[in-house]
């Protein structure tokens, strides 16, 4: 190969090689290559276990310019392992321990948990060494120390943070659980993931199982980390999977000053969990009603009859009305938080003034089979106001329960009413409903789409 080139060149090249295999090829192909594209190859780390960890930082703890290379930093699919062998050196991790630790105790616990190979300790001890890192995903076991107290110095400049800032470029943070039995699993508290929302280039922040409770486990106020004012943090982007927040996550949303996405999904079935309560969103995005863009509200969440605090009620109470949110173009929201029918069949007020003008695609979930024709007039009348109002609609989604549920009861006697070779699929009544509303959707120049959990091609 003609190595003629200048080396600005081939880096140029190697810029434009997204695929990471292919650029840890490159370093294979001869001397120069190896020095030149090295730095690639470590722009985005994926670590799988605590002997890839382990690797990873003996090569940036002996070439710093490889941690400074380091763009995209992810631990994900977590493996387990079983302890660090006596045999093996841990010399040159024992000593980065020594540098970072502010007392000798804490030094000599770095050096116990690195041998007995608890993986959050050796998460930990990569973080302060990658300060141009912008994406994160970390992943927590259920019990940890070093990744909370790693976070809370960084945000507050303190020891090893003090010379070497960490996260200060970082802009994405997707934050997950080791893998284990649903009861075993971790959850995050509000207080534990703030200091994200300190850090002065965040915009995208995700997690699962964020558990907003009022009970004795919430860090004492002493302890707890310094929150972030409200209005202050960068982050536009929130994304709670799996989540439970009874006080509509409060703190979170508040302190962004300019939210454009909020998606939400409630899990019941955490322990100390409460039950859904939209309302308590609503007061929390009420903030952001001039910014919000996108908003998911309990997608596919999980309901449960009782909770920690009693009968779960509170669910199916209407959020409240989405017209004041004047930027908002993508909704997904169940049908009784849509619209306030809880104690009637029709809305105390219309489809056409709960939404804004600016809506271009409604995603309804959980909508009965009752409940069907009163929304297909509902959503009619907002069409015939397309011209005049919504005129940035483009698509509608309506999704429910409307397979027929006794297939799977009289599939064995024979009966196929509501399947198609096994499969199940919509009523062809659902579809009867629906079609005053299809038709206005063709005339209007609007897709429409309904959807059944149960009836997988409808789902895609």
């Amino acid at each position: 190969m003609p190595m003629s080139l200048p080396d600005d060149v081939f880096l140029l090249v190697g810029d434009y090689l997204e695929d990471h295999q292919d650029r840890y090829n490159l370093v294979f192909v001869c001397h120069r290559f190896q020095e030149l594209f090295l730095r690639f190859v470590y722009r985005s780390a994926v670590l799988k276990s605590r002997s890839q960890t382990q690797s990873f930082l003996a090569a940036i703890l002996c070439r710093p310019e490889l941690a400074r290379a380091v763009r995209t930093l992810e631990f994900r699919d977590w493996q387990c392992q079983s302890p660090a062998s006596p045999d093996d050196d841990l010399t040159l991790f024992n000593n980065w321990a020594r540098t970072i630790s502010p007392t000798k105790g804490e030094h000599q616990q770095w050096v116990h948990d690195l041998q007995s190979g608890l993986e959050e300790a050796w998460i930990a001890l990569s973080l302060p060494l990658v300060p141009n890192m912008r994406k994160l995903l970390l992943v927590y076991p259920r019990d940890n120390k070093y990744l909370d107290r790693s976070l809370e110095r960084a945000t507050k400049g303190e020891m090893p943070f003090h010379t070497q800032p960490a996260f200060r470029k970082l802009r994405e943070v997707a934050l997950s659980h080791q893998e284990g039995d649903a009861d075993q699993k971790g959850t995050f508290l509000p207080a534990q993931i703030l200091p994200f929302f300190q850090l002065p280039c965040m915009r995208v922040f995700s997690a699962d199982a964020v558990l907003e409770t009022s009970s004795a486990d919430e860090p004492q106020e002493e302890q707890a980390p310094e929150a972030p004012l409200p209005g202050t943090s960068s982050i536009s982007d929130i994304t709670l999977n799996t989540s439970n927040g009874h006080q509509g996550m409060q703190r979170l949303v508040e302190s962004c000053r300019e939210l454009k996405m909020f998606k939400y999904q409630h899990s019941d079935s955490r322990f100390l969990a409460e039950g859904y309560q939209p309302s308590a969103f609503y007061q929390s995005l009420a903030g952001s009603k001039k910014s919000l863009e996108t908003l998911w509200l309990d997608n596919s969440g999980e309901h449960l009859p009782f909770t920690v605090s009693g009968a779960n009620e509170s669910h199916d109470e209407w959020f409240g009305s989405l017209a004041d949110f004047t930027a908002l173009k993508d909704i997904r929201i169940r049908l009784p938080n849509l619209l306030d029918i809880r104690y009637q069949s029709e809305p105390t007020i219309a489809l056409t003034g709960c939404l804004p003008a600016s809506v271009e695609s409604l995603y309804v979930e959980g909508c009965k089979e009752s409940s069907l024709s009163m929304l297909v007039a509902q959503l009619t009348k907002v069409l015939n106001k397309r011209q005049t109002f919504f005129r940035a609609l483009h698509r509608l989604d309506i999704e429910g329960c409307f397979h027929d549920e006794e297939d799977e009861d009289q599939a064995s006697s024979g009966y196929q009413g509501g399947t198609t070779g096994g499969e199940k699929v919509i009523k062809p009544r659902v579809y009867e409903t629906a079609d005053p509303l299809r038709v206005a959707c063709v005339e209007a120049g609007v897709e429409l789409y309904l959807r059944d959990r149960g009836c997988v091609d409808t789902m895609r």
